[in-house]
Parts: structure tokens; C-alpha cells; sequence
């Protein structure tokens, strides 16, 4: 296979993972394909891309970190000193955690309201929030890469762009 006469930069878009949930057929089907283009293009000599748009921004954040918000208070209670601050805390299950925080969305009026304060300062850059928000984030990449290494694509947090990185072009007014 010969080398491309004129090599360009192409970008890639693949994976797109929810956070907070597990990655369905859909992804993994996006993964290995985005993974053998790129892997196609940059044996025949061009610059690829990688770019995985994660959904990590939007309504459903403010119930997540109210949630989180919730299991740290849980456990502050129950003795567990700087639960803000702990990694004792783990995502075991991703799924699992978020199907809790949306039935109590679905069921508890007070938790929904908190839930929508909490996105407000979240969009407000409010650091306690995006803190939480973080963290939910990360875990989440955690399992993400995981799934990216046992199917061996050339993925990694660095190729990780999601929507919360429009959030302050959002609220900026355009030039005149």
C-alpha cells in the first residue's frame, strides 16, 4: 500500500460515550470502526484526529451531582470523616448509579428541585458543583478506558472533548 501523495488531517469522531452510563452496542460499534479508520489513515500517512464527544453536560447533571451530594451526606452521617473528600466512594457500578439518581428524580419531588438548583450552579461555574460534577466525570472516563484498553483502540483521555467544553461559549454575547 503505498503512502498518500498528500497527506491531510483528518479528524475522527467515535465512542461518544454517555457519563454515567455503560457504553451500549452503539459505542462499541463506533469505537472499533472510528479505531480502524484512524489506524487505516495514519498507516497510509496521514495526521488523524482522535476526538470522543462525550455527553457530559446537561439536565440530567444536576441529578447526578445531587445524588453524589446525597451519598456523601449518607456517609458523613455514618461516620466517614471528609466524605467530600474521600475515594472511599467508588462507582462500582455506573449503571447502577445512575438508575438510582433518576427513580429518586421520578419520585421525589424535593430531590428534583434540588437536582435543578444544582444544575443552575453548574452552569453558574459554582466550584462545590463542579467538583461533584468531576468527579462523576472521571469515574466515568475510568470505566470508559477500561472498555478501550480490553478491546485494544488507541483511545485515551487526551482524545476526550465533551459538551461542558461549549458551556462558556454559551453564555458570551457575539462581537459586534
Amino acid at each position: 500500500i503505498s503512502k498518500a501523495g498528500k497527506p491531510q488531517t483528518v479528524v475522527v469522531d467515535f465512542s461518544c460515550p454517555n457519563i454515567a452510563k455503560q457504553m451500549h452496542v452503539g459505542h462499541l460499534r463506533s469505537t472499533i470502526i472510528g479505531d480502524c479508520i484512524c489506524r487505516v489513515l495514519e498507516f497510509q500517512g496521514h495526521k488523524v484526529i482522535r476526538q470522543n464527544h462525550i455527553g457530559d453536560w446537561g439536565t440530567q447533571f444536576g441529578m447526578l451531582v445531587n445524588y453524589m451530594i446525597k451519598l456523601y451526606t449518607t456517609a458523613a452521617l455514618d461516620g466517614m470523616h471528609n466524605a467530600n473528600e474521600s475515594d472511599d466512594l467508588k462507582f462500582t457500578d455506573m449503571e447502577d448509579f445512575y438508575r438510582r439518581a433518576k427513580e429518586l428524580y421520578d419520585t421525589d419531588d424535593e430531590f428534583a428541585e434540588n437536582s435543578r438548583e444544582c444544575v443552575v450552579k453548574l452552569q453558574s461555574k459554582d466550584l462545590s458543583m463542579l467538583t461533584y460534577w468531576q468527579r462523576i466525570v472521571d469515574e466515568s472516563l475510568i470505566h470508559c478506558q477500561q472498555l478501550y484498553d480490553k478491546l485494544g483502540v488507541k483511545l485515551n483521555k487526551n482524545h476526550v472533548c465533551g459538551e461542558s467544553f461549549y458551556n462558556c461559549l454559551l453564555y458570551t454575547s457575539p462581537s459586534p
